[in-house]
């Protein structure tokens, strides 16, 4: 018996001089979802959504109702050492320099979109889908306004591409890249089909262009959507063969 309280003793005083490197923090009190135990981000209410702010221009922004933040970025511009997975660590060595002030007044953020490829091993789509949530999940708890962004690759992703979704939420999907190989739409069009059959969004932001086909599953399943173009869609529009438009 004493030997055992002993053991147990040691190992409470090792977890409490431990480091939250896995930042378990986050997800404290979460509900969670399918085999890999997704945390769940609760149900989102109706947001007046009029502009997507990406993350690398939020330094200084002056945010406006209706601006909401986003993660439609190469990942080298929102992950890494000064990322925002290491800028929410109560690790205080982790953050350098990032703040939750980078977020501060905007009307929503929708959850980081960290990569998934489709010839990435599974182990890291998983994490990357789990960090996503995680950190949505916990904004959720400080008070922000969150939208899940929702990715996938193959049919395989689907067991765990959309854990953590609540039925009936407003979700975002990013587009771009994925609307110009005939491979690339198919995987788009049948995982946005399976995305609206599971969780039924009563919104979905898209992010990027909207293909003839991936028209076809919004209009055959009666999608409410609103579409935003990218940033270099609209600088394109607006200087057209270098001249304002």
């Amino acid at each position: 018996m004493d030997n055992n309280h002993c053991q147990e003793s040691s190992i409470h005083e090792i977890k409490k001089s431990c480091k939250d490197a896995f930042h378990a923090f986050m997800v404290k009190g979460a509900k969670y979802d399918g085999y890999y135990d997704m945390p769940t981000i609760p149900q989102n209410s109706d947001l007046d959504i009029k502009n997507l702010v990406p993350y690398d221009k939020t330094y200084r922004h002056n945010y406006k109702p209706g601006d909401v933040v986003h993660f439609y970025l190469y990942d080298q511009l929102f992950d890494g050492p000064r990322g925002i997975w290491n800028g929410l660590s109560n690790n205080e060595s982790f953050k350098h320099g990032f703040t939750l002030d980078r977020l501060a007044g905007a009307t929503a953020i929708i959850t980081p979109d960290f990569s998934l490829y489709l010839d990435m091993p599974r182990v890291m789509q998983i994490w990357n889908i789990y960090r996503s949530r995680a950190i949505g999940y916990y904004l959720s708890t400080l008070g922000y306004n969150v939208i899940p962004n929702v990715r996938w690759t193959d049919d395989e992703s689907y067991k765990y591409a959309f854990d953590g979704l609540e039925q009936g939420m407003i979700v975002s999907v990013g587009t771009l890249g994925c609307s110009k190989e005939s491979q690339d739409i198919a995987l788009l069009i049948n995982g946005f089909a399976e995305m609206i059959k599971r969780i039924r969004p009563r919104l979905v932001l898209i992010y990027g262009p909207i293909v003839n086909e991936l028209n076809s599953i919004i209009k055959k399943f009666s999608v409410n959507i609103i579409q935003f173009d990218s940033e270099i869609a609209n600088y394109y529009r607006r200087n057209e063969y270098g001249n304002e438009i």
